[in-house]
């Protein structure tokens, strides 16, 4: 006898299975709105008496499937969807062998049309899609021999040889994750250990200032356990501190962990971590809004210190890879909290500067056209209100990332040909490109080795903006600039970066994109000698389409306009509607 349809009580078995509640359509004949949904058979339909009764029944449902829609339905399938390859991914999901979503691929490559519909209609990406694309776009598989990562790496690191790492990391890194530099290695080295994830991210940014034949060997392994140990935290919630400290590093530093520019997708992973901070009681005191600061104690100054270090992070991936931010103004705001304090040193000062700039500049860049004259202008005021702190020891760097932006709003004016005339922003652009290159060569010191990969990443940026002004605007550039001696730039800058570090530093990797992009564009100058083959050279779209996609990796077109810059128009929202 078939079910009684007419119980709202009664679960099919599939919904009892999954500890769901089972929603009946209340048509006679038909599954539970989740197995039809999911496609897959349910135990409150009743069962054909003959296969012609069968094949009616399955004409019937596929002639009632629900049309993508924009409502309401179309936003429950698509949830039901999601929620169920979530569920096989994890193995709590149905095993059906012919269940359409037990295919990973095919959801997470083929989107169907009500899919498509929903993104062409909705700016934020659901939480779960996040997570989704966070997992594909950084290419990290879940590894079934995560739980025994730590392990690994025990006997991959000797005691010895993990002691010197952590000096290393602690000595040019640890501020950035709230280490105290001058703390005792060895003393700090069991709680590190303790957590697989951190102690694999101190130690894959160690190991390349060791030698180039110990780099070689771990360096690998270690990129791959961190990946698969990231993978396996991104559906855990509340992530402790270590989390959030070994994210940071493989922001700051993804070029340089996977010798790849942006090798795991910074913008990705540190959205992500942004977005644990939210569900995480370290970072209360910032993400409630309503929160009003008292006074601080020492570890909730130092929470505050890790997660501005994460907004700065973001920020630098946002303009970098021209996608949306998943900050707010009054998250932005809170970055502030840490001046006054005892924290207020030089380095976190700059810190919260250098996020002002970057929110600054990602305002602009999102709209459709940019008013060069007012953004151009709020630059200025930033660049006043900071004046203390660029008047201090190690400010370079602010500087170059002020002039860093500069350049990106010229070039977006130059592609949406604003009122300006073009030997102008040529001239800017010039300008402000090797004002970049020559702060990073004139102000080396010790720790020009352990700088983020964000500074190589503009310094690389302008070198080969020079390239490709000289290549497209060479008459209107000789008006205003040598144009030897910016060729001449160009070569000493990669000389000078291959001068840094061992070969595998990031600075190699950099400088041999920077001297195959000059051989390419600047074929009549005499080249330098280079560290590596040409043919082994990391092809330019390994930055490219990376970080600034469609800016550096297009050529010049057939008139010789520059045309050059992603659109940012798909951003939904800028600090001034935040």
């Amino acid at each position: 006898m078939p079910p009684d349809r007419g119980r709202a009580s009664r679960a099919c078995a599939s919904c009892r299975k999954q500890k769901t509640r089972c929603y009946e359509p209340g048509t006679p004949g038909r599954a539970c709105l989740r197995c039809e949904r999911l496609q897959q058979k349910c135990s409150l339909a009743p069962q054909a008496d003959s296969p012609e009764e069968e094949r009616q029944q399955q004409q019937q449902q596929q002639q009632q499937q629900p049309v993508p829609s924009l409502g309401t339905d179309a936003r429950l399938e698509r949830l039901e969807r999601t929620v169920a390859t979530l569920l096989d991914r994890l193995g709590d999901g149905p095993s059906s062998a012919d269940h359409e979503l037990s295919r990973p691929g095919s959801v997470l490559t083929t989107p169907d049309p009500g899919d498509q519909i929903y993104q062409e209609t909705e700016s934020a990406a659901a939480p779960i899609m996040v997570i989704r694309d966070l997992a594909n776009d950084t290419r990290v598989e879940p590894s079934p021999e995560t739980k025994s990562l730590g392990a690994v790496l025990d006997d991959l690191i000797s005691p010895d040889l993990a002691l010197t790492l952590l000096s290393i990391f602690l000595e040019y890194y640890g501020r950035w994750i709230i280490f105290d530099p001058e703390s005792d290695a060895a003393a700090l080295l069991p709680r590190v250990r303790r957590s697989p994830i951190l102690f694999c991210a101190c130690c894959l940014i160690a190991i390349r200032h060791t030698s180039e034949e110990l780099a070689a060997i771990l360096a690998p392994k270690l990129y791959e356990c961190a990946r698969s140990l990231v993978s396996s935290m991104l559906l855990t919630t509340p992530q402790s501190v270590d989390f959030f400290q070994a994210a940071l590093i493989l922001c700051m530093w993804s070029t340089t962990v996977g010798q790849v520019p942006l090798s795991i997708d910074s913008w990705l992973l540190s959205g992500f971590a942004l977005q644990h901070s939210q569900s995480s009681p370290i970072f209360a005191v910032i993400t409630n809004q309503s929160h009003r600061y008292t006074k601080m104690d020492e570890v909730t100054l130092d929470h505050i210190c890790l997660w501005n270090h994460l907004c700065l992070a973001h920020l630098h991936y946002c303009v970098g890879t021209s996608r949306r931010s998943t900050l707010q103004a009054w998250q932005i705001e809170r970055c502030d909290a840490i001046l006054g304090s005892d924290h207020a040193i030089n380095f976190e000062v700059r810190m919260v500067a250098e996020i002002q700039l970057y929110w600054t500049v990602y305002g602009y860049l999102i709209d459709d056209s940019v008013d060069l004259h007012t953004s151009t202008t709020a630059l200025k005021v930033w660049k006043k209100k900071w004046r203390g702190i660029l008047e201090q020891p190690r400010s370079q760097f602010l500087m170059m990332g002020f002039h860093f932006s500069n350049l990106l709003l010229y070039e977006h004016g130059l592609k949406g040909k604003v009122v300006h005339s073009q030997d102008h922003l040529v001239s800017e652009m010039a300008r402000h490109s090797t004002a970049i290159v020559r702060l990073a060569m004139d102000t080396v010191d010790e720790r020009t080795r352990h700088l983020s990969d964000h500074i190589y990443h503009m310094i690389t940026f302008a070198a080969i903006i020079i390239c490709r002004l000289l290549n497209n605007y060479e008459t209107q550039l000789g008006l205003t600039h040598n144009i030897a001696e910016l060729d001449s730039l160009v070569l000493s800058l990669v000389q000078w970066l291959h001068s840094i570090g061992l070969p595998c530093h990031a600075a190699h990797t950099l400088g041999n994109i920077i001297a195959k992009v000059h051989q390419k564009l600047r074929p009549r100058v005499e080249a330098v000698p280079v560290t590596a083959p040409a043919d082994e050279f990391p092809p330019e779209e390994n930055f490219t389409n990376y970080y600034f996609p469609e800016f550096l990796g297009i050529g010049p077109s057939a008139d010789g306009t520059w045309d050059l810059l992603s659109d940012l128009s798909f951003l939904p929202q800028g600090p001034s509607s935040s």
